[in-house]
């Protein structure tokens, strides 16, 4: 009520209606005083919090035979808006067994927190020799951790949570060209486009890189295949964005770079897609086997700044991807997977200067 502006009749109505859910009678003689914001405890003052203060004078019964009074019990709450983040890596399955997944001798240092919206017992799994360090770690279900398997977080792990907000639900996407600037496109080994580089459009039936390629900045639609980047291929491209989109959802590839590659790739940093790397299309079929994941294998050189937005389909993560450590990097997709080590950083001011934006969820907790 506090947070949708509601005015105080508006606060003490929802207590009341909140304290009747969990049993309150108000005819057994309790009474009930709200206080936004509150007067008391930890938060007084905070304009986006409320204080719920529950009395009744209890009588006791063995004293109370020789003539002692009832004594009076109190009990106090105060729950506020919170900003719960910042978050890079966001599983946006509700069902999901292991959302977000660290298995093997899987180290991954995030320089910010993890979310899954699943509700599994199992919403975040690390397991094996698995080593995770992020800050906050939240799930909608619970948080599994291995015998081996260690979790480092600052702040109190947050199983059982609300879930988190898909932060690029909102983006629409590009869909000019709709004619084909190339079809079955392959940059093969051994042939060089830097000058002049790659340019931006449509690459129908997929777009293979095995040479060494420069894009150009702007927008590489991807319609009806995959972008894949082979073990020899040395990329790069600085203000680009690469949206993977289909004439229908199985249509819609997915990215695959492969160990050995090169590539340094930094996200598009104005318009709808400010601050996006790889953009999937919505619409793609769901799926999480290995037919339809992307994958940034392990042995890769690769440094990627941006968010990675597959919202109905895997992303695995692998050892040795951004080994330098991704100065800012998320990761959004319906599940996700780390194997090997991944360092990614998450500088704020890096971050910005790109485009992009911290990821906070702003929800309202219980805070004491």
């Amino acid at each position: 009520a506090v947070m949708s502006g509601g005015t105080a009749t508006d606060v003490q109505n929802a207590a009341v209606e909140g304290a009747i859910r969990n049993g309150w009678n108000a005819a057994q003689g309790f009474t009930m005083q709200t206080f936004a914001p509150p007067t008391a405890g930890l938060y007084p003052g905070l304009n986006r919090a409320a204080e719920v203060r529950v009395t009744r004078n209890v009588p006791l019964y063995f004293l109370g035979a020789i003539g002692v009074d009832p004594v009076e019990v109190s009990a106090r709450a105060t729950g506020a808006g919170v900003d719960n983040g910042p978050q890079c890596v966001i599983a946006l399955d509700h069902d999901a067994d292991r959302a977000i997944t660290f298995t093997g001798d899987a180290h991954v240092t995030l320089g910010c927190g993890i979310a899954s919206n699943s509700s599994s017992n199992r919403s975040i799994y690390i397991a094996g020799e698995a080593i995770l360090e992020a800050n906050p770690a939240q799930a909608y279900g619970d948080i599994y951790i291995g015998n081996n398997a260690t979790l480092v977080t600052q702040s109190p792990v947050q199983p059982y949570s609300q879930r988190v907000d898909d932060p690029y639900d909102d983006v629409i996407m590009p869909v000019d060209p709709t004619t084909c600037t190339e079809t079955d496109f392959w940059a093969q080994t051994g042939e060089t486009y830097l000058s002049p580089p790659l340019q931006p459009g449509r690459y129908c039936n997929g777009l293979r890189i095995n040479g060494t390629v420069d894009l150009d900045p702007g927008i590489y639609i991807v319609a009806d295949g995959d972008f894949e980047v082979g073990s020899e291929a040395v990329l790069t491209g600085d203000e680009v964005t690469i949206v993977l989109t289909g004439a229908s959802p199985g249509d819609v590839g997915n990215v695959k770079i492969n160990g050995g590659a090169q590539i340094t790739l930094t996200p598009t940093t104005t318009g709808e897609m400010a601050g996006i790397l790889f953009y999937q299309d919505p619409m793609a079929s769901p799926g999480t086997s290995s037919i339809i994941e992307s994958k940034f294998n392990g042995e890769a050189l690769v440094d990627l700044t941006g968010a990675l937005y597959f919202p109905q389909r895997q992303v695995d993560y692998g050892g040795g991807a951004s080994a330098a450590g991704a100065s800012c990097l998320h990761i959004v997709a319906r599940t996700v997977e780390f194997t090997g080590e991944a360092n990614i950083t998450n500088d704020p001011a890096t971050c910005a200067a790109f485009g992009m934006q911290e990821v906070n969820q702003l929800r309202v907790q219980l805070v004491e």
